[in-house]
């Protein structure tokens, strides 16, 4: 008979996708079906109107204003009183998030009608915080049978989890966390785990939204999180450096979790807590955010007051390096000098070592630089296989340079078994994971569990840069499936905090100086260093640091026969006389530092004001490798950072950029000497 149940069970049916929440008669009409949840959307859309209304009768007359400050206080207060005590009859869940929700909207009211709702943070914190409240209590009330019934049941049923039952849950403002209590014997959590998908789908909400995870002290109970609001569409605004002028031992902050906790990162280990010091690896896709993720990172390393950075890349060079300037303790650009300072590594990590170990330390503390001035070392490499492609190397490197108060940072965009070894991979503690266009990328550096959990970074792929999951020690392991998101910085924002913490940096370590100034050589002779096959000599000296196993060619092992003697034509002149002074060659210095090639650099733009040049492009700076020890887009990064001073930019020639020299003759040199 239509408009009646003629079944029992029908008020338990779900709605399909896209139909909304919860529970509904199937002869019933949609608008019935969603009406249970108009409550809270109708309360949340009718709190700013009716607070902008009260603002304006009562705060705008100060001599009513604070009577209805104290008024609405004590009104507030009375309310989440009475809620709490109505909502004794309820289950104790609903009453907590009822008593909750009451006092959290009375503040709100409280404040808005004194400052008025369209004040920051106040619009915002009701656009969002509001919604977020509402879009909770309507999935707590989508996980219940209905009413104070037994909870959970219907949903984990629709979704082929029969047997699944929440013991408790805790709900918070765009969050909803359930204990879930699997039949002994009969699931596994992986089961509910691969039916998470289907959960988001029923509740209308997307990929990633629900999460389980497996309670490490009992495997047939786990933990199902679900957030409705990706609260990480766009990134929250950087508050600077997290420990200016403190010790690398306290946490690197980079980003913010989906519910605006601060993600931390760890290097040094500490005994106290047991954390060992670890290594990382950085992956994403071209466009992920992995250079922008490592500039709050390089940020955060570089205001400290007892580690050094030393930058290698290979590739992008200048362009993501070279808004530090001079500040780490060196940056190594190009793929020949950064293959050149890997060479050197294995024995800086020896001597290293052997200092700490001469001090009584058998792993770096901060002792070792307020006693004895050794800073703690973070090598961070960027493309990482274009450097690191002698995987015994790489292997080395990874086993032995945490004992000497170093960590090691690689960079790539798709790791694999051919750029990444298994015994490296085996020695990287931390990862952390920008957007991949694959999820066996990222399975490759996560961990299983953290990806059985529901941790997806493949559905960002590069179209939402700067969020990441992270893996590390330190860490909470729950927080390994929570997704984050960097903070928004500029370079500017970045170089002025940097700046502003030039008088703490430690200076260059001369042990650190003997092997990272690629100008002088590394030592004198071989240094026995231990590697994998026992004691080997690595061959260092200056002489052969130039030569590249890559480029070398293959030799067959046969002889090859000479010539006979009669077929040896000499064309030698007895008679010629032998100079008595062979001319001096001219041999390339090394690298010019940065402040000598920037002064070169507006030497260059002078010279060319003076010539009467009205237009100046990279084209007019050739050999930039030879000159100035850097490549075109170093010259093109220094060309734009003039750009108000020295120069103005007037357009470009269809590649490159214009600038107009904004000075000539003596006004030039006058910037210049200034």
């Amino acid at each position: 008979m239509a408009g009646k149940n003629t079944q029992r069970g029908d008020h338990l049916s779900v709605a399909g996708p896209g139909q909304g929440f919860g529970y509904y008669t199937p002869d019933k009409h949609w608008a019935s079906r969603l009406a249970p949840y108009a409550p809270e959307w109708a309360g949340y859309a009718a709190v700013w109107p009716v607070t902008w209304g009260l603002h304006e009768w009562l705060a705008t007359d100060p001599g009513v204003a604070p009577w209805a400050s104290a008024g609405m206080s004590l009104l507030g207060v009375g309310l989440t009183a009475v809620t709490w005590q109505c909502a004794r009859a309820r289950a104790a869940m609903t009453r907590k998030f009822a008593t909750a929700t009451s006092g959290i909207t009375a503040a709100w009211m409280t404040t808005g009608t004194i400052a008025g709702p369209t004040e920051t943070p106040l619009l915002e914190l009701w656009a969002l915080g509001g919604a977020g409240v509402a879009v909770s209590w309507s999935i707590y009330k989508a996980l219940r049978r209905g009413g104070d019934g037994e909870p959970g049941e219907g949903l984990f049923e629709q979704v082929q989890l029969a047997g699944v039952k929440q013991t408790g849950s805790q709900v918070e403002p765009n969050r909803v966390t359930s204990q879930l209590q699997l039949p002994p014997g009969q699931m596994e959590v992986s089961d509910v785990q691969k039916a998470s998908g289907r959960i988001a789908g029923w509740l209308g909400l997307g990929k990633g939204a629900v999460r389980v995870n497996e309670d490490p002290d009992n495997s047939s109970q786990a933990t199902m999180t679900i957030v409705p609001q990706d609260v990480l569409k766009h990134p929250t605004a950087w508050p600077g450096p997290s420990a200016p002028g403190g010790s690398i031992t306290d946490p690197l902050v980079v980003g913010v979790y989906e519910d605006t906790e601060p993600v931390q990162i760890y290097l040094p280990g500490d005994k106290d807590t047991g954390r060992n010091a670890t290594h990382y690896a950085v992956i994403g896709m071209n466009g992920s955010g992995k250079t922008h993720g490592a500039k709050e990172s390089w940020t955060e390393i570089l205001t400290r007051r007892d580690v050094g950075l030393v930058l290698m890349d290979p590739s992008k060079g200048e362009q993501s390096v070279g808004f530090l300037g001079d500040t780490p303790y060196t940056v190594i650009t190009g793929d020949k000098q950064c293959k050149k300072a890997v060479k050197r590594l294995p024995q800086l990590i020896t001597e290293r070592a052997s200092q700490l170990g001469e001090w009584g330390y058998d792993q770096w503390v901060p002792e070792a630089y307020s006693e004895h001035g050794l800073p703690y070392l973070v090598i961070w490499i960027e493309e990482a296989p274009r450097v690191l492609s002698d995987a015994k190397t790489m292997t080395r490197l990874a086993q032995e340079a945490r004992s000497a108060g170093m960590s090691l940072v690689f960079s790539l965009q798709k790791p694999s078994f051919r750029n990444m070894p298994t015994d490296v991979r085996s020695q990287l503690g931390g990862t952390w994971c920008f957007g991949v266009a694959d999820l066996d990328d990222a399975a490759f550096v996560l961990s299983e569990d953290t990806i059985e959990s529901g941790a997806r970074p493949d559905r960002w792929k590069n179209r939402r840069p700067g969020c990441h999951y992270v893996e590390g020690p330190g860490i909470s392991e729950e927080r390994y499936t929570t997704p984050a998101r960097t903070h928004l910085h500029s370079d500017a924002q970045l170089r002025a905090a940097v700046d502003e913490c030039a008088d703490i940096r430690p200076a260059m370590h001369p042990i650190d100086a003997r092997y990272l100034d690629l100008t002088a050589p590394a030592t004198d002779n071989p240094t026995m260093v231990a590697g994998n096959e026992g004691i080997e000599p690595t061959e260092d000296f200056e002489s052969l640091d130039d030569i590249d196993p890559d480029e070398a060619a293959d030799f067959d092992d046969d002889l090859v026969p000479l010539p006979d003697d009669e077929d040896v034509d000499t064309d030698v002149d007895d008679d010629q006389p032998v100079p008595e002074q062979v001319p001096a060659l001219d041999f390339p210095g090394g690298r010019p530092p940065r402040e000598e090639a920037v002064a070169m650099l507006r030497e260059r733009i002078t010279q060319l004001a003076t010539e009467g040049r009205t237009e100046i492009s990279v084209k007019d700076f050739p050999d930039p490798e030879e000159t100035y020890g850097r490549g075109r887009s170093w010259i093109s990064g220094e060309l734009a950072k003039l750009d108000g001073t020295l120069l103005q930019r007037v357009g470009t020639d269809g590649r490159a950029a214009l600038y107009r020299p904004r000075a000539t003759g003596t006004d030039a040199g006058a910037q210049h000497a200034a």
